[in-house]
């Protein structure tokens, strides 16, 4: 049984720090336009984000929660934040996104929050190597570092 969320959307976004933080964790965003705006216009013309939780309901566009690894580990840095697979078929590099209130309602009167496309990231650099997954005090430094550049794009 699946189990996919829609959330609807007022807009999508990429966030002013998105190109900046990208080269940061080593993705040069210029390379990714396409793509990035292919993902942008499926959210536009859906008017909403599906939201999957296991593997098998995965799809192309589909975002999901940052918050649990795939051990199930709560990560409470990542608690508001979804991945999406940048590219169709290809593990990496990840994008990470957010949603805000949004005062500008663009689709639906029930919509009430923008998705914005923070950066791109590999999962090793997301989630960690498995080394790192297995030394809760570096699992917790990487958190905090993905997150101090979450709060950089966090509007002022």
């Amino acid at each position: 049984m699946s189990n996919i969320e829609q959330k609807p959307i007022t807009r999508a976004l990429v966030n002013p720090s998105f190109q900046e933080i990208s080269d940061y964790f080593g993705y040069d965003s210029t390379k990714y336009v396409p793509e990035i705006a292919a993902l942008l216009q499926q959210w536009t013309d859906q008017g909403y984000v599906e939201v999957y939780q296991t593997i098998q309901d995965r799809e192309y566009g589909m975002i999901k929660s940052s918050e649990l690894n795939s051990k199930g580990v709560l990560s409470p840095y990542y608690i508001g934040l979804y991945h999406a697979r940048l590219v169709e078929g290809e593990h990496d590099p990840l994008v990470v996104v957010k949603f805000y209130e949004d005062e500008i309602q663009y689709h639906t009167e029930s919509a009430t929050e923008a998705v914005d496309m923070r950066f791109m990231i590999d999962h090793e650099d997301f989630f960690g190597t498995a080394s790192v997954k297995r030394d809760p005090a570096a699992l917790r430094e990487m958190w905090l570092e993905v997150k101090g550049k979450i709060d950089e794009g966090d509007p002022s």
